[in-house]
C-alpha cells in the first residue's frame, strides 16, 4: 500500500506561490486518485538524511568491527588478520555506504529513513509501489546523476523536470510522492483533533494490514475494496466543495488505489520467468547491438595489438610503469599473486571492479551511446596491447594461462553490458513511435534484465580469478576447459535453456 497523500484539485496555497505539481492517476471507479509531488527541496532534505544515517552506520560498523576484528580503534591490521578484516570489516563498511538506497528501497516499498522522515517515497506514475526491478533501475543510474560530483546531474534534473523527477526516475519510471496522510493524522492528534478523521484512518490503518498481510484473509481483502468504492463516492461528493474538507479523504483514497490495484508477485516466479524468459527476450531486442559492441571489441582488441607490435614505445599509453617494468624482467605481474592477496580478498576486489566495469558500460550510454563505445573500445586497446607487449618477452602464452579460464565470460559480460548501453543510446536518438523518455524507460528494463545475468556470471568469473586463474598448479588444458564450459553455460544460461525455455519465449513487460 502507498502512504501517500494527493491534494485535492484546488489546494489552498498561498498568494503568487504555484501549487506543487500533482498526477491524476484513472481509477475504474470513475474518480481519479491525485499524486502530489515532492519538490527540489524534499528531495534534497532526505537525500541529506539518508547520507548521514548511511555514513554513521557504515562509520559505527567499522569501529565495531575494528575493535573486534583487531583489538584497537587506529585501524593497525596485524599480519595474518588482513583477510578477516577486509571480508568482516572493511567490505561490509564499503558495501553499507554505498548498497543503502540499492537494498532499503525495495526493502521499505519505496522508502529509506530519510525519506519517511520528510514524508516522501517512490512510486510509479500510476500510484502504486515501483517493482523491485524498477526500484533498481532508479538506484543504478545514481552512478550518471551523481557525476560528475555531489550530484549535480540528478540535481539539474530535479530542479527542471517538469515532475521534478533525476534521471534514475526516468529509466524507471518512477516519481517521489508525498505521504499527507498520516502527516494530517499527527497534526490531527498535535491540535487535538485526533477523531477529526477517526473513520477514514480507521480505513488507511485496515488497508495497510491487508499490505502487509497481518491476520488478513479473503474477508479482508472485499473489506478494502468496499472501502475504495465508498472512498469514491464520497470523494466524488467532497470535490464539488472545499478542498480542504477533502484533503485527508483524497489521501486515504491514493493509498486504497494502490492497494486494489497491486499486482500479486511471487519471488520465486518472477526469477523464474526472468531466467526462462525475460532474458531470453532482452537479448532478442538487442542483437545487433551485441554484434555492433563484439566487432568494435575484437577490432580495438587487433588495433591495440598492431600498435604495440609496431611500435613498442606506445605501451606507456596502456600499462602503468611498473606492469612494464616487471614484463621487461622477464616476469607477469601476476606471478606470486597469490602469496600476496589472499584468494578470497582477489576474488571480492575483482569481483566488484568488474561489476562496477559492466554498470559503467550500460549508465555510460546515456550519452547516446559514446560513452559505451568509448569504454568498449578502451578495453579492447588495452588487451590487445598488453598481449602484443608481453608477446614480445615471450610471456603471451603465461598471460593466456591466467586469462582464458575467467576471461571468456568476463569478456563476454563487457560485451553484454556494452549492448545494453549501445540500446539506451539508439532509444535517445531513435524513440521510434514512443517519446524519448519512454523509449529510454523501455531500453533501461531490458538493460536491467541482461545486467542481472550479468552480475550473477560475474560472480564466478570473480571466484575463478581469485582462486583458479594464479593458481601455477593448474595445467593449461583444465584452464581452457574451465573457461570454454563456463562459456557454453553462459550461453545456455542467456538462451533460457538452463531453465527450459518456454516456447517462443515470453513478451518482457515494458
Amino acid at each position: 500500500m502507498n502512504d501517500l497523500a494527493a491534494s485535492a484539485p484546488a489546494a489552498r496555497t498561498p498568494r503568487g506561490v504555484a501549487p506543487p505539481p500533482d498526477i491524476r492517476v484513472p481509477s475504474a471507479t470513475g474518480v481519479d486518485a491525485q499524486l502530489v509531488l515532492a519538490g527540489p527541496g524534499a528531495r534534497a532534505i532526505a537525500f541529506v538524511l539518508d547520507w548521514l544515517i548511511r555514513s554513521a552506520l557504515a562509520l559505527a560498523y567499522l569501529l565495531i568491527a575494528a575493535l573486534l576484528i583487531l583489538g584497537n580503534l587506529e585501524f593497525d591490521v596485524a599480519t595474518g588478520d588482513e583477510t578477516l578484516w577486509y571480508l568482516l570489516g572493511a567490505l561490509p563498511a564499503t558495501a553499507i555506504y554505498f548498497l543503502y538506497h540499492l537494498i532499503l528501497e525495495p526493502v521499505m516499498r519505496g522508502r529509506t529513513p530519510g525519506k519517511r522522515m520528510i514524508g516522501i517515497r517512490v512510486l510509479t506514475a500510476d500510484g502504486r509501489v515501483p517493482s523491485v526491478g524498477a526500484l533498481l533501475v532508479r538506484n543504478i543510474f545514481r552512478i550518471v546523476d551523481a557525476m560528475p560530483m555531489l550530484y549535480v546531474v540528478g540535481l539539474l534534473f530535479v530542479l527542471f523536470s517538469k515532475r521534478h523527477v533525476r534521471l534514475g526516475d526516468l529509466a524507471a519510471g518512477t516519481v517521489l510522492a508525498l505521504e499527507r496522510a498520516p502527516f494530517l493524522e499527527k497534526l490531527d492528534r498535535e491540535r487535538g483533533a485526533a477523531a477529526k478523521h477517526g473513520a477514514w484512518q480507521a480505513v488507511r490503518e485496515r488497508a495497510v494490514a491487508l499490505r502487509r498481510r497481518h491476520g488478513s484473509d479473503v474477508s479482508d481483502a472485499l473489506g478494502v475494496v468496499e472501502d475504495y468504492r465508498r472512498a469514491a463516492r464520497e470523494l466524488a461528493q467532497t470535490r464539488q466543495s472545499s478542498a480542504a474538507a477533502g484533503e485527508h479523504l483524497e489521501a486515504v483514497y491514493a493509498d486504497l488505489h494502490d492497494v486494489v490495484h497491486r499486482p500479486a508477485r511471487r519471488a520465486w516466479l518472477v526469477l523464474l520467468s526472468l531466467l526462462r524468459d525475460q532474458v531470453p527476450a532482452a537479448l532478442g531486442v538487442m542483437r545487433i547491438h551485441l554484434l555492433g559492441v563484439s566487432l568494435l571489441f575484437v577490432i580495438s582488441a587487433v588495433t591495440g595489438y598492431w600498435l604495440i607490435y609496431s611500435y613498442p614505445d606506445l605501451i606507456a599509453m596502456f600499462a602503468d610503469p611498473q606492469l612494464v617494468a616487471t614484463v621487461e624482467r622477464g616476469e607477469l605481474w601476476t606471478d606470486g599473486l597469490l602469496n600476496v592477496t589472499p584468494s578470497a580478498v582477489l576474488s571480492v576486489s575483482i569481483l566488484t571492479n568488474n561489476t562496477v566495469v559492466a554498470f559503467f558500460a550500460f549508465c555510460s550510454g546515456i550519452i547516446f551511446g559514446l560513452g559505451t563505445f568509448y569504454m568498449i573500445g578502451l578495453n579492447g586497446l588495452s588487451l590487445g596491447a598488453i598481449f602484443a607487449f608481453t608477446g614480445q618477452h615471450g610471456l603471451d602464452g603465461r598471460l593466456f594461462d591466467f586469462v582464458v579460464a575467467h576471461g571468456c565470460v568476463e569478456l563476454s559480460c563487457i560485451c553484454l553490458a556494452g549492448a545494453a548501453g549501445a540500446l539506451l543510446g539508439e532509444a535517445l536518438i531513435r524513440p521510434g513511435e514512443l517519446t524519448r523518455s519512454e523509449a529510454f524507460r523501455v531500453a533501461a528494463g531490458y538493460g536491467l534484465r541482461v545486467l542481472a545475468v550479468v552480475t550473477l556470471l560475474l560472480f564466478v568469473c570473480g571466484f575463478i580469478e581469485g582462486f583458479v586463474s594464479p593458481d601455477p598448479e593448474i595445467p593449461r588444458w583444465a584452464r581452457v576447459t574451465i573457461g570454454v564450459g563456463y562459456w557454453l553455460f553462459m550461453v545456455s544460461l542467456l538462451r533460457g535453456y538452463v531453465f527450459g525455455r518456454s516456447r517462443g519465449g515470453a513478451p518482457v513487460a515494458t
